[in-house]
């Protein structure tokens, strides 16, 4: 017994530390984006598909996880997983054009689509029951910390090296977490040999990327467009026969029919809008201390820190909060921090000091942290053992698809207003972000009165 103990700790230390590295590195490049675009010669929308590049890559994968956690050793996964990321991390600091740094970040999402949905099943499967809201807090801490460290770590480095020192400090720790997974990684879950279905593979990855593809195009080609219209239809088409499909054969790759269930289908609409606006305030504040309010990179990355330290703590408490009082009390008091955040920064003028953006983005990483990993907690505990995975899988897929989706509408809100108000670009700049944030706080409120639709999962 001490023994399994012992080796549980190792699984959990090596997941943990994969899934910082893993979403780290995902939002390590955003305080770097206005230097990338001077570099490269290139605009706000065409910088996003660094970020978008990583999301749809792991949309492709993570349907997969389902299968492939059933198929090969959650060992082998997780040490594939991290190569690909050893190598993907050390393209990107070579890197000598744009097409060559989204192909390291490709690489680096084929990593994250495979181990993210995996962590999360791994977890839930090592603690038992009446523990993982604990659990989960543990990972949300880990997973929401990193986002919320990189920009300001990675703002630090730039203004004393450049943007490609960003792979080469990470890479040392990507190996040693490599070394612990071949030393300490065990094989914790059932497997269940199935057939992959490719088509629904093809038709996913169709899908989803397209949607998003003519979705970016918008701001340059504006909605009608043959490159924006046609696209997202052919992706509205994938992902439909996609969902067809799951319900028709044996063996799906993604089990829809967990959709069945209210509660777990009203917490995936929550995680869904929920990260739409973590990873367009993230972006989308720092751009708008420098292009805005005229900071440096380092202070425009520095005012998220305090955010950081109180996102990590509420994540920790928030797990804990969930085993003695249920998600839905908690989710409301969060999306209302979260609503009010979004308000208040929308307030904050060309002439005030950027320290307000940090006051009020305190606010919102607290509603955060009070309300994701709740979320996920309970859409999880409304499944039996054998449907967790594909419920990992799901959520998983949402949460990106929705990071890809916010940012690309939000930024392209910024992009558009710049291009067309006859203003100097900062105004322009700060014009846009004032209706990028409206329209965010709208959709916590939306997201708010949701909750009250929750209902506690069984015990």
């Amino acid at each position: 017994m001490a023994e399994d103990k012992i080796q549980s700790k190792g699984v959990v230390a090596v997941v943990i530390s994969a899934a910082f590295l893993l979403t780290f590195n995902q939002f390590l490049l955003i305080t770097a984006f206005p230097t990338i675009m001077e570099e490269f010669n290139i605009n706000a929308t065409e910088v996003q598909w660094l970020t978008n590049a990583f999301i749809l890559t792991t949309i492709i994968f993570i349907p997969m996880s389902g299968y492939l956690s059933t198929n090969f050793s959650s060992k082998t996964l997780v040490i594939f997983s991290l190569s690909c990321l050893l190598l993907g991390t050390a393209v990107g600091g070579w890197s000598p054009t744009f097409g060559v740094l989204i192909a390291s970040r490709v690489i680096q999402a084929i990593s994250a689509g495979i181990i993210l949905p995996l962590i999360q099943t791994i977890l839930l499967i090592v603690f038992p029951y009446n523990r993982r809201g604990f659990a989960m807090g543990l990972l949300g801490a880990v997973t929401n910390i990193a986002p919320a460290s990189a920009p300001s770590i990675s703002g630090i480095i730039i203004d004393y090296l450049d943007w490609r020192s960003l792979h080469w400090v990470l890479l040392p720790f990507i190996a040693i977490t490599f070394i612990l997974a071949l030393l300490l990684m065990k094989d914790v879950l059932e497997q269940n040999k199935s057939k992959l279905d490719i088509r629904s593979v093809i038709l996913s990855a169709i899908g989803f990327s397209s949607f998003i593809y003519g979705l970016s195009n918008i701001s340059v080609y504006g909605f009608l467009g043959p490159l924006s219209l046609i696209p997202m239809l052919i992706g509205i088409l994938g992902i439909l026969f996609f969902s067809s499909r799951q319900f028709k054969i044996a063996t799906p790759v993604m089990n829809l029919e967990l959709f069945r269930n209210r509660t777990f289908t009203l917490a995936i609409i929550l995680i869904f809008i929920n990260m739409m606006l973590l990873l367009s305030t993230e972006t989308i504040l720092p751009m708008f201390a420098q292009d805005a309010l005229g900071t440096s990179a380092f202070l425009s990355g520095f005012l998220l820190v305090p955010g950081t330290v109180i996102l990590s703590v509420m994540t920790f408490i928030s797990g804990n909060l969930y085993d003695r009082y249920g998600g839905k009390r908690i989710a409301m008091i969060g999306f209302s921090f979260t609503a009010i955040s979004l308000i208040l920064l929308n307030t904050v003028s060309m002439m005030d000091s950027p320290y307000w953006i940090m006051a009020h983005f305190c606010l919102f990483m607290a509603g955060f942290g009070l309300t994701l990993m709740p979320l996920v907690t309970v859409s999880m505990s409304e499944l039996g053992g054998r449907d967790i995975p594909h419920g990992s899988a799901i959520v998983n897929t949402v949460r990106q698809f929705a990071m890809a989706f916010g940012i690309i509408i939000l930024t392209s809100i910024i992009s558009i207003t710049v291009s067309v108000v006859d203003a100097p670009y900062n105004e322009g700049t700060y014009l846009g972000t004032s209706y990028a944030l409206a329209v965010m706080a709208a959709l916590a409120i939306f997201g708010l009165s949701l909750t009250f639709l929750l209902k506690e999962p069984r015990q």
